[in-house]
């Protein structure tokens, strides 16, 4: 991570009165969000009140298929460390929920961010471990067959495709960086390498047309914007004593970050106590590629 300069930011709060948000997306006119711990999806016009989308437990990363279904990644729920609840992949359209991957006989496996393609095609990221370089992501094809594309990581996080279709970006959370990939003809990742270190405790992104980065800096309690090699140009801070969780570019030209953050911390956070907010400030570059 290198700086030079880098200009400060103003956000204002647009929205609260919700638990802990994930999963951030713009999509028809509408931001979109997951509410973790109160097991609701939300959506937000311009004067910030919340429509809830859908009840499921534990949701998080969210997309949709080429047919306007819904996908949503949930979490494994644990009770006293032992799994208590599966972590799945749900497609929700007009008849219903109905899953397309369900983990209950995998393991202790949880499931959290997502990115969907225009193709159907979904990179899901799925924990295995808490801090060890054990977790993957996933390969989550539009018939509901997976495979594992990346493992040996250190808690994948927020994950982008470039306009391209060429790369995907993804948060290592516990390796404080963003690592991108090649995406190959069938949708399987190679190449990786280091787009970003030195970024505190990483976890949601989005993407640019300049092809830098935004970043959750969690704990730190800040967002920033990042070039490829690790040039912090932008930075934007959390309201005093937040986290700051996951950013979203969108608006009518996508000039619009939108970002989740929460008034929790470790311990609370542990037993789903947060109270989650929605910011946004304008920028020059807008976003790009998905979601």
């Amino acid at each position: 991570m290198s700086e030079r300069g880098s200009q400060s930011l103003t956000a204002s709060v647009v929205a609260g009165g919700f638990v802990m948000g994930e999963g951030p997306r713009w999509r028809e006119g509408r931001f979109w969000f997951s509410d973790i711990f109160d097991g609701r999806v939300y959506s937000v016009g311009h004067d910030g009140a919340l429509r809830l989308e859908v009840t499921i437990d534990r949701p998080s990363g969210l997309g949709w298929l080429p047919d306007g279904s819904l996908l949503i990644a949930t979490l494994a729920r644990t009770v006293n460390g032992r799994l208590a609840g599966p972590a799945r992949v749900v497609r929700v359209d007009r008849s219903g929920h109905h899953a397309v991957i369900d983990v209950t006989e995998e393991g202790n496996i949880g499931f959290n961010d997502m990115v969907v393609g225009p193709d159907g095609r979904a990179y899901v990221n799925v924990y295995r471990g808490i801090s060890a370089k054990e977790d993957e992501i996933w390969l989550v094809r539009p018939d509901g067959s997976h495979v594992c594309v990346a493992h040996a990581l250190a808690h994948p996080n927020g994950m982008v495709i470039t306009p391209d279709r060429a790369r995907l970006l993804a948060c290592e959370t516990h390796a404080h960086r963003v690592i991108a990939f090649s995406i190959d003809a069938d949708g399987m990742l190679s190449g990786p390498r280091v787009f970003a270190d030195g970024l505190a405790i990483a976890d949601g992104l989005c993407l640019d047309a300049a092809g830098a980065v935004w970043v959750g800096s969690l704990f730190a309690g800040e967002f920033l914007r990042v070039e490829e090699g690790g040039m912090i140009t932008h930075r934007v801070a959390a309201p005093p004593g937040q986290w700051a969780l996951a950013p979203m570019l969108g608006g009518p030209e996508r000039r619009t970050l939108f970002m989740l953050t929460a008034d929790t911390d470790p311990e609370r956070a542990q037993v789903d106590d947060a109270r989650g907010f929605l910011s946004r400030v304008e920028v020059e570059v807008p976003g790009a590629g998905w979601p």
